[in-house]
């Protein structure tokens, strides 16, 4: 395969649209929405964490999480960016560890 080209095929495919958003509480909000996260979730970063390791939430096969206008968004969430990031690498490895694929395209 071309070392350009990425497979990015997945059985599931999330898009969080960014573009607006602009607090805390909405991209919890946003992510909630475009995560198809469950009633239950709580809307904070513990909660976040466990509904992305969550079997019964991903259901089965590959999943892939795209962030749909990212662009400023580091600028736009200063830690709050950097802690999603950190849950978003915690979930693909947790995912990893039991042979099933968890991706983030920042689009």
């Amino acid at each position: 395969m071309n070392s350009s080209i990425h497979d990015g095929r997945a059985d599931r495919v999330l898009r969080v649209e960014l573009k607006g958003v602009r607090s805390k509480k909405a991209l919890l909000e946003t992510l909630a929405t475009g995560l198809a996260l469950p009633r239950h979730f709580g809307h904070n970063w513990d909660a976040l964490a466990d509904c992305l390791m969550d079997e019964q939430w991903a259901k089965s096969g590959s999943i892939c999480v795209l962030l749909m206008g990212s662009a400023g968004a580091e600028r736009r969430f200063g830690a709050e960016w950097t802690t999603l990031a950190d849950i978003l690498g915690e979930a693909a490895d947790w995912w990893r560890e039991r042979g099933r694929d968890f991706h983030t395209v920042l689009v």
